[in-house]
């Protein structure tokens, strides 16, 4: 039954439906039966004994009423549902078949006379005329023509049943096939989207549901086809800063590293010629050493790029006020307020890079393009609905400088920072203050958040 499609189990149910009710129909037929010969038979036998007592009345003036008597039995032998005939005495009559041969049937089977034959049923009227006997005039009943119509009923139910059920049963198979058509649509539609191919273009075609169903098929194959285009822009988005990336690093140790390398070269080759003075070797170490102490701030620059300083170790309150801290000391001209809670238990590890890197890229491009006098970096807890439920974590950093153009939403390492955000499950949302400057503001949702966790254990 598993292997059946959707068309035959339907006209499978059709079938049996039709069985069923030409299975009632011959009960009802045969649950009237019964009776129906009884009161058939019945009736005929009180006709046919009715004129027999009337006619044997009139013979009783008969001169030869012999004759008479023998026209009035061949007469009434035409009777439906009756037998008569004379017998001289009563064995005769209890000799007498009660039904008739298998010859005598007609169109009804001989088992379906005998299905519905009804109790023996004989009635005797004395043929006595001017007190002679001519024996004894016998009515039996006889069922076989009412069953024979009853049969020819059966048939003629069964005959319009089977041709009104294949009628049907082909005419549902055509309606069916039709209707259920779109679920081959519908099925290589889903192949195609598991194959991962979203060129699809459903026609919408069968009743109501089918149409809806190939609606939503459609809408989904064309947003999978925008996550896709999406996937895979972030992809080359991401190859690309991460050459760009790459690049600078390999410009800073260029640019930064090679004349520090080459002054200490150089005064390492100086002090191994000859035998120098005191005085130039003293200056000579002291040339080697400002250099080393150089290469050594590039390289705490380069892996506080890489890794914030103190995430780890410290957690993310300590490696804000680290970077804080030092942004105060290099551009003092700046004034930056930090407000955060010290209670960041509830955050994972991605969520802490993740607001780290949004404060020191908002930090960055304020100092590069803001102009401005003060920055404000707040990290608070915030309900996401009015009934409390939902936390997040949001993360704000502000200034009073110029404000950030629309053309430059997507420069400035923004698009980076926008993916780290979605990456954590939050939203990153940058717009210009009322009274001037601009707003960075990232949302977390804890609920995110703890599915990150569970990822990452």
């Amino acid at each position: 039954m598993r292997s059946l499609s959707l068309r035959w189990r339907l006209n499978l149910l059709l079938g049996a439906v039709l069985f069923l009710s030409l299975l009632v129909n011959f009960a009802l037929i045969g649950w009237n039966a019964g009776p129906r010969v009884q009161a058939e038979g019945e009736s005929d036998q009180t006709l046919a004994r009715e004129m027999i007592e009337t006619v044997m009345a009139s013979l009783q003036d008969a001169t030869d009423p012999e004759p008479l008597l023998q026209r009035l039995l061949a007469e009434l032998k035409n009777l439906r549902h009756v037998r008569i005939v004379i017998a001289r005495d009563m064995t005769e009559v209890h000799n007498l078949p009660l039904i008739s041969t298998k010859s005598q049937v007609g169109s009804a089977p001989y088992w379906f006379i005998r299905l519905f034959q009804p109790r023996p049923n004989i009635t005797v009227v004395p043929a006595t005329i001017h007190g002679r006997s001519y024996g004894d005039i016998v009515i039996i009943a006889n069922p076989t023509s009412e069953v024979a119509e009853i049969w020819t009923e059966v048939v003629s139910v069964a005959a319009t049943t089977l041709a009104f059920g294949v009628f049907l049963f082909i005419l549902i198979l055509i309606l069916v096939g039709r209707a259920i058509a779109p679920i081959a649509d519908v099925s290589n539609a889903i192949s195609k989207l598991a194959r991962g191919d979203t060129d699809i273009k459903l026609t919408p075609r069968g009743p109501p549901e089918f149409v809806d169903i190939g609606t939503k098929i459609n809408g989904l194959a064309a947003d999978l086809a925008k996550i896709n285009a999406e996937n895979h822009r972030l992809i080359h988005q991401m190859m690309r800063v991460q050459e760009e990336e790459r690049g600078q690093i390999a410009r800073d140790l260029h640019d930064e590293m090679g004349p520090p390398l080459f002054c200490i070269r150089a005064n390492v080759s100086a002090l191994s010629e000859g035998t120098p003075a005191p005085a130039v070797i003293k200056q000579n170490v002291a040339s080697i050493g400002e250099q080393a102490e150089a290469i050594q701030t590039l390289l705490r620059r380069l892996l506080q790029r890489l890794r914030p300083p103190g995430l780890d170790e410290l957690g993310l309150a300590e490696a804000l006020r680290t970077l804080v801290g030092s942004w105060r000391a290099a551009h003092p001209e700046l004034e930056i307020s930090l407000q955060f809670s010290d209670d960041f238990d509830l955050v994972g590890e991605a969520v802490e890079l993740a607001a780290y890197r949004v404060v020191q890229e908002s930090l960055t491009n304020i100092f590069r393009h803001a102009r401005a006098r003060k920055a404000r970096v707040s990290i608070d807890y915030v309900s996401l609905d009015e009934s409390g439920m939902g936390e997040a974590l949001r993360v704000v950093v502000e200034d009073d400088g110029i404000g950030i153009g629309e053309a430059t939403v997507r420069g400035l390492g923004l698009t980076g920072m926008n993916e780290r955000v979605q990456g954590c499950g939050g939203t990153l949302r940058i717009t210009r203050r009322a009274g001037g400057g601009t707003c960075v503001e990232a949302i977390f949702p804890l609920a995110q958040m703890s599915d990150l966790a569970l990822g990452v254990a």
